[in-house]
This record gives C-alpha cells, sequence and structure tokens, in this order.
C-alpha cells in the first residue's frame, strides 16, 4: 500500500507534490511507513488539503493495489473504497497472493494491506 500510495501520488501529482504531501503526513504525525496501517488517517489529512479531490487519489490507490496483486479492478470511482480493500485483504489471505513485484516465496501476511474503517 505505501508503495503504491507513493506511485500514484508521483504519477498524478508530480515528485515536488509527492515530497510535500508526505511532509503535510509528517507534520499530522503519519510516517511514510505508517500509511497503509493508518490509511484513515491519511484520507483524514488529504481530504482536509484537498477536498472531495482526495477521493481520486485515493481510488487510484486502490486501484494500483489490486493491480500489484494482479487481481481485476471491477470496481467504479462511486464505489466504497473501503469494501474494495477489505474484498483485496480477504483474496489475499484465503488465495495466499503475493505481489507482483515480491522475489521471495515467502507466504504473504495479508496484514500489508489495511484494515479500514471510516472510508467510503
Amino acid at each position: 500500500m505505501n508503495k503504491c500510495f507513493s506511485t500514484v501520488i508521483e504519477d498524478i501529482l508530480g515528485r515536488t507534490v509527492r515530497a510535500e504531501i508526505f511532509q503535510l503526513l509528517n507534520r499530522n504525525g503519519i510516517q511514510p511507513s505508517e500509511i497503509s496501517s493508518r490509511f484513515d488517517d491519511v484520507l483524514d489529512v488529504l481530504t482536509s488539503a484537498f477536498g472531495e479531490g482526495a477521493r481520486v487519489l485515493v481510488f487510484k490507490t486502490v486501484t494500483e493495489l489490486y493491480k500489484e496483486y494482479s487481481q481485476r479492478a471491477g470496481f467504479t470511482f462511486g464505489e466504497s473504497l473501503k469494501d474494495q480493500i477489505i474484498l483485496l485483504r480477504e483474496r489475499v489471505a484465503t488465495d495466499l497472493l503475493k505481489p507482483r513485484n515480491d522475489p521471495s516465496n515467502r507466504r504473504l501476511d495479508p496484514c500489508n494491506i489495511p484494515e479500514v474503517t471510516g472510508m467510503t
């Protein structure tokens, strides 16, 4: 999730804005390594900064997360992103899915996909 988020931010907004967003998150007590575990808090910070436009960044991040696990992102912008993350997390846990770029043969820890509570 951390890598997908960083990639999406840079692809959409550029490297300079990505650095500013990470500084904004840092000022709000969120370290880059905590993005996946505190994704609800990240969403709150982004929504405060960008308004409803933050949803585009979250949608693209969830879409990239699906791609990372070679899963089809069969959902639309208006659907609950929280539900999509939960669904992917369940697939990873039950099917033992690994990210595309994972060179190891270790079993994937489904905890890398965040538990989310307040996202819609």
